[in-house]
């Protein structure tokens, strides 16, 4: 404790030496350096908003899998970012050592450890975890806001926006207002994402329908939702987006052979797709939606 408590008062310092202004966040207000220059990220979606305003963190809760950082984003903020472990349990010795003047983390994952944060470095939370596409974006702009960059926030949005939109028109017609459904499936379980989840709000955008009803809560657990191959039955989707792990067993290869399976509309028109649950799932941001974006318009292709 000694060590870390020592690397908690020099970080303090640093954070002190420059003026601050004032942040509102989800757990508060928090005075923050007016251009914060070392910044520990404790989800994907943060080191997106970080990537919009081209702004490299000098750590990253990357769940000790430095590939989940997805390659669009890699490609402006480098490789060069110490990793501070996992999203769930981050290492407060390691980001205390990096001496940061700014802490980005997640309302469900740390409000806990939040006052602890708080003595490493100015904290500011979010919520990521259990926020939908339009929570995203608000967030973002909150974090250009809160790094100093607010007009470069702006500007990255409004391009944004172009983008997706573009998109959106281009794919109209294919979607017309299908039903899609999408889930997490490995060898252990299938997860949905309700119509709520990131995900679920994102196949909005473009104009899917939801499968399963919306919930009453915006928790972890009405958000994604472990079901069976009956129940994914019952909901019979007519598209079916799975996110995978590469080269990980799933249980739809279990299934393949199983008659409430094959008897699903998704499974017996040839519409279930398989996308990297990585971005599509973990990822949650800007530039990363951009990128399932365009996973959706070669879905759209197949559905003519």
């Amino acid at each position: 404790m000694r060590i870390i408590f020592c690397a908690l008062a020099v970080a303090g310092l640093v954070a002190t030496a420059s003026s601050a202004r004032e942040v509102t966040h989800a757990l508060g207000t928090t005075e923050v350096p007016d251009a914060p220059e070392r910044v520990v990220v404790l989800e994907f979606s943060f080191v997106d908003a970080l990537a919009a305003v081209d702004l490299p963190p000098v750590g990253v809760a990357d769940d000790n899998k430095r590939e989940r950082i997805q390659p669009v984003l890699r490609d402006i903020i480098g490789d060069e970012w110490t990793s501070v472990g996992t999203r769930k349990t981050p290492s407060l010795e390691v980001i205390a050592s990096l001496q940061p003047d700014l802490i980005i983390a997640d309302k469900t994952r740390h409000e806990a450890i939040y006052e602890t944060l708080g003595q490493i470095a100015p904290t500011v939370v979010y919520d990521s975890l259990t926020g939908d596409y339009g929570d995203v974006l608000d967030e973002a702009a909150r974090i250009g806001e809160a790094v100093g960059r607010a007009e470069e926030m702006a500007q990255f949005q409004k391009n944004h926006e172009e983008r997706m939109v573009a998109i959106r028109d281009e794919i109209a017609a294919e979607i017309d207002g299908r039903q899609a459904q999408f889930g997490v499936i490995n060898a252990n379980g299938l997860w949905l994402h309700s119509p709520q989840s990131y995900v679920g709000s994102l196949l909005d955008y473009f104009g899917f329908a939801p499968v399963m009803d919306a919930t009453g809560d915006d928790n972890y657990g009405e958000l994604y939702q472990q079901v069976t191959l009956e129940q994914v039955s019952e909901l019979d989707p007519g598209v079916l987006i799975l996110g995978k792990s590469e080269g990980e067993p799933s249980l739809d290869q279990d299934w393949a052979d199983e008659a409430l399976w094959q008897e699903i509309d998704a499974v017996q028109s040839g519409k279930v797709f398989d996308v990297s649950s990585d971005l599509w799932s973990r990822s949650r941001g800007m530039l990363t939606a951009e990128v399932t974006a365009d996973d959706i318009r070669g879905i759209s292709q197949n559905l003519k």
